[in-house]
């Protein structure tokens, strides 16, 4: 029982579940509407406030090579390059320009377990929201934005652009991409970092319900910085008393009855809540990443400002 009550289960009717399961037709205006609310449902100050707090706390901007020419007296010795000096009989110098922008990558779940939740207000309705006001952050700082959707696919990707025009291709992205796998495998979205050779500030929003491999994304903190938003709904850390329940996975498909008045079952569904906030925390230390949490019932640019206001401090910590 306590191994069944770990995986993710949508308490959904079976009409409104077999209804979940058929692809709903394009709506283009109610993706547009859809999209304008995604962006702009917060106050100016507010997103102001995130704005802020994601400049002060991203990575400092690095060094692109120039060029490479002989060293002139007030050149940095620190810059010689000693190869070519050899072979030249002569100093030479390596210069370098200053990157004005950073590179943020959102790779957003939007596997079946993202779809728990009250209408309006589900885990992938969180992560787009969460994912959409980052972005608008990075592009009031001047910061090119990347996109991947993933579940145990690429379902969508947009190489990093900056400007209006792909601030609003990208929020497109979040809500009119339809998903064609329910699986999740986050790694897959890691490929295309591999091939980015600028420092990134990496964005990954999953709810973080399967085993992900330390390696894979132990290497990828290395390259760059990496911070993990898993995104929680609350009725997933506590099982109500609601009797003989008919639940069903929404990556498996699965289904069974579960006896919420017993409270042997309700203490081992919060037992594996527990146990999955604490192996998230274990998983973050063990790979260099970043955690934070985002639960579903609190609008999320409060949690993403204070997170990225308290960064700075957090950073220097051991």
């Amino acid at each position: 029982m306590k191994a069944f009550l770990c995986r993710l289960w949508s308490f959904r009717s079976a009409n409104r579940a077999s209804q979940a399961r058929s692809v709903p037709a394009v709506d283009a205006a109610a993706i547009v509407r859809r999209a304008r609310r995604l962006r702009f449902r917060v106050r100016p100050e507010a997103l102001s406030a995130l704005s802020g707090a994601y400049h002060g706390a991203r990575p400092g901007v690095g060094l692109t090579f120039a060029e490479l020419r002989a060293y002139e007296p007030g050149d940095d010795v620190r810059h010689l390059d000693w190869n070519v000096t050899a072979r030249q009989g002569k100093p030479y110098v390596r210069r370098f320009t200053e990157e004005r922008s950073l590179t943020l990558w959102l790779v957003v779940d939007v596997s079946g377990s993202l779809r728990f939740g009250p209408e309006g207000r589900t885990k992938a309705d969180r992560a787009a929201q969460a994912a959409a006001l980052l972005a608008t952050a990075a592009a009031q700082n001047g910061d090119r934005v990347g996109l991947t959707l993933v579940s145990d696919r690429i379902e969508a990707e947009l190489p990093p652009a900056g400007g209006a025009r792909h601030l609003a291709r990208l929020i497109r992205a979040l809500v009119a991409t339809p998903t064609v796998s329910r699986a999740t495998m986050l790694t897959v979205g890691l490929a295309r970092l591999h091939h980015h050779a600028r420092r990134a500030l990496v964005i990954v929003i999953s709810d973080f319900l399967g085993n992900e491999p330390v390696g894979l994304w132990r290497r990828a903190a290395r390259r760059h910085e990496v911070i993990a938003v898993r995104v929680v709904e609350p009725r997933e850390e506590e099982l109500p008393d609601a009797g003989l329940v008919a639940v069903r996975d929404l990556e498996t498909g699965a289904s069974r009855v579960v006896d919420t008045s017993s409270a042997r079952v309700r203490a081992a569904y919060a037992e594996a809540a527990r146990e999955r906030r604490t192996a998230f925390a274990r998983w973050c230390a063990a790979t260099g990443i970043t955690g934070m949490e985002l639960r579903t019932d609190a609008d999320p640019i409060g949690p993403l400002t204070r997170f990225f206001t308290g960064r700075p401090k957090r950073r220097g910590q051991p």
